[in-house]
């Protein structure tokens, strides 16, 4: 868990900025920032987008890790544990088909909150690793005070995250068919 808190409590662009040192300027592994399309290959195109999904993940998988594991805690505890584990059923079984099956609803919340906050991440990461998209469209427009594009991706991210609200809906009736619409 020490991991987890750490990776929860750095700021996205020092872990950017300490990636970039790391993997780009000592090891020369990774380019230091830029981008390249597509239509120039997979490993080119791949190869620029490492540090930046390493950067945006770090936070959200810490996050989701202290949430599965204090979910899990919660519901390792519960009495219907007990009786499968005192049913003779394999370990494994009772913690991913009973534990991890009722622990995920909080999961699943949390994932939908965190594709909401990593649009707000992907502003400072794409300025640290000088990428193009809606962050520093957003940024670019506002300073040009292009009121039609910043409605334009407000729109956008709006409609993104309704969509995402009803994807983790619908994923709380298939985890758990208590609940009811």
């Amino acid at each position: 868990m020490l991991l987890a808190v750490s990776g929860f409590s750095m700021p996205v662009f020092w872990l950017g900025f300490l990636l970039v040192y790391v993997f780009a300027i000592s090891m020369h592994w990774l380019p230091v920032q830029g981008y390249r399309p597509l239509a120039e290959g997979l490993w080119p195109f791949l190869r620029h987008l490492i540090l930046p999904a390493v950067t945006l993940s770090v936070v959200y998988l810490a996050l989701i890790a202290r949430m599965t594991r204090a979910s899990m805690l919660g519901v390792l505890s519960e009495d219907y544990i007990r009786t499968a584990f005192a049913k003779g059923l394999a370990p494994r079984r009772v913690l991913i088909h009973h534990a991890l099956k009722n622990a995920s609803l909080p999961v699943v919340t949390i994932i939908g909150i965190g594709f909401a906050l990593l649009i707000g991440g992907a502003v400072v990461t794409e300025s640290v690793f000088a990428l193009p998209g809606l962050g520093r469209l957003t940024v670019d427009a506002i300073v040009r005070r292009d009121y039609p594009v910043i409605q334009g991706v407000i729109l956008v991210v709006s409609g993104v995250y309704v969509l995402i609200n009803l994807v983790v809906d619908v994923l709380y009736v298939v985890l758990d068919p208590r609940i009811r619409y």
